[in-house]
């Protein structure tokens, strides 16, 4: 599930910037009703201020599903290619 909202992100991102080319890696914890509930960027190559916002603010709007576990926390590396 996590895997397929960032290959939509990602997606996105590159149809708007085909030139882009970096890593991002994203740290969002998902609390049990499956809402993000914080996302920061840890590191970043992609040395663009503005998408790295969006990317944050799309990651916030995320939804996973429900589940009985405690709020995880996770590393997630995002690898964009020239299209």
């Amino acid at each position: 599930e996590l895997r397929r909202h960032f290959t939509r992100q990602r997606g996105r991102a590159l149809r708007e910037q085909p030139e882009l080319q970096g890593k991002v890696v994203v740290q969002l914890t998902i609390a049990p009703t499956g809402e993000v509930t914080d996302v920061r960027i840890v590191s970043s190559e992609l040395n663009d201020a503005e998408l790295e916002r969006k990317l944050v603010a799309r990651i916030r709007m995320f939804r996973f599903e429900d589940k009985e576990v405690e709020a995880m926390t996770t590393t997630k590396p995002i690898e964009f290619f020239p299209a």
